[in-house]
């Protein structure tokens, strides 16, 4: 078998001659060993592209017709699984962020060091080793707030089964930018939010665009989640509208029938929900409580007394809706009790019950809260029954 059908198979694209056949005669070593195909401008790279499959792609960016940014732009709708290298003669900032932003896996500036070139290209095919694939049975939004909890430096690129797509970077934790078609960083951040299904890949990658999102993430996470909220009731209202419409159209004795859930179905939703809490880092118990310290529904380690901590949790949660009202404070959202081996956070579920959350010291204030903005709505529909 020609041994090229199992090596990596890289194609470079430059107007410049002397450049390809250079990189074509010097670029494999004992090191690096590729199948490299060449092509002259952005429309024979996207010829070669329809013809067999590429691995990789170099490209310069300022080229006639189809420019290097034109080019990643069309491989990364047209062919997800090619990775792209950008080099330049002509660097600048704008250049940098504008092909990081859209995908391209490393920016070289020329002139560079083949020994450099070569390195890059391992790291880029390396990318192979990273898990992808579809994901069923969690939000976008518990993914995101993975890659918070554990400091990522990634970028998260986000496909619909419809084609929307999207990219979500990641710098210490913290999301620095976001690009969906023409929105703005900030906007197009919203928008992948409310993406639904499809294909999720974690690109780990050294270079980054610039920070464009300045807001704290945990306020974006906030302000993400309070869209989709909105976005679901106005979607709840069309289809109330949409059943009324068509109920007030039936002959009179037929009745519309609803899909309503049994009791057990509603309390494994409710044990569900609870276990989003205690799936976070250093969250060991959660607990539903009624205004009358009796407990609805429980998640806790071995050994724990969730009756106990309801019964307790009452008089505290009690004490502080007390105190905002002398205070003339307003509702009671959240509040949070700490001691030496981590806080105990209570939360309104509706008029009748409250949410216990016990925590280790160690744990991420910010995520359990926002938990409890996310889930208050669902916990509330699925207690009461």
């Amino acid at each position: 078998m020609d041994n090229t059908e199992t090596l990596k198979k890289v194609l470079i694209v430059d107007d410049e001659e002397d450049m390809i056949w250079s990189l074509q005669k010097n670029l494999n070593n004992d090191k690096l060993q590729v199948d490299i195909t060449v092509a002259s401008s952005g429309e024979d790279a996207l010829q070669v592209l329809s013809e067999k499959p590429i691995d990789l792609v170099v490209t310069d960016i300022k080229m006639p017709g189809i420019s290097g940014i034109d080019l990643l732009m069309r491989i990364s709708n047209r062919y997800p699984n090619t990775g792209v290298v950008v080099m330049t003669a002509f660097p600048s900032p704008e250049h940098k962020n504008e092909a990081l932003a859209h995908g391209g896996l490393h920016y070289l500036e020329k002139p560079f060091d083949i020994n450099e070139l070569r390195r890059v290209i391992k790291t880029s095919l390396a990318q192979d080793d990273l898990f992808k694939g579809t994901v069923s049975g969690i939000e976008l939004s518990d993914i995101i707030q993975i890659n918070c909890l554990s400091k990522s430096s990634t970028t998260l690129r986000v496909k619909t089964s419809s084609g929307r797509e999207g990219r979500v970077y990641f710098y210490d934790g913290n999301i620095i930018h976001a690009q969906c078609g023409t929105l703005s960083p900030e906007e197009a951040f919203y928008e992948i939010l409310t993406f639904k299904g499809g294909m999720i890949e974690c690109i780990s990658t050294k270079e980054l665009p610039e920070r464009t999102i300045k807001k704290d993430t945990e306020a974006l996470l906030l302000e993400g989640m309070a869209r989709m909220d909105e976005l679901k009731a106005k979607q709840n209202e069309e289809k109330i509208s949409i059943s009324s419409s068509a109920s007030d159209s039936m002959p009179g004795n037929i009745d519309v029938i609803s899909d309503n859930k049994n009791e057990e179905e509603i309390m494994n939703d409710l044990k569900n929900l609870l276990t989003e809490f205690t799936s976070l880092p250093g969250v060991n118990t959660a607990c539903l409580v009624g205004r009358d310290g009796f407990l609805l529904d429980s998640i806790a380690i071995a050994g724990t007394d969730s009756e106990m901590i309801g019964a307790i949790a009452s008089g505290g949660f009690g004490a502080s809706e007390s105190m905002g009202n002398q205070l003339d404070k307003g509702s009671l959202t959240m509040t949070m009790i700490e001691y030496d081996q981590g806080p105990v956070m209570l939360a309104p579920i509706g008029s009748e019950a409250f949410l216990v959350v016990v925590a280790d010291k160690e744990a991420n204030l910010g995520m359990i809260r926002l938990k409890i903005k996310k889930h208050a709505g669902e916990i509330e529909k699925s207690a009461s029954i």
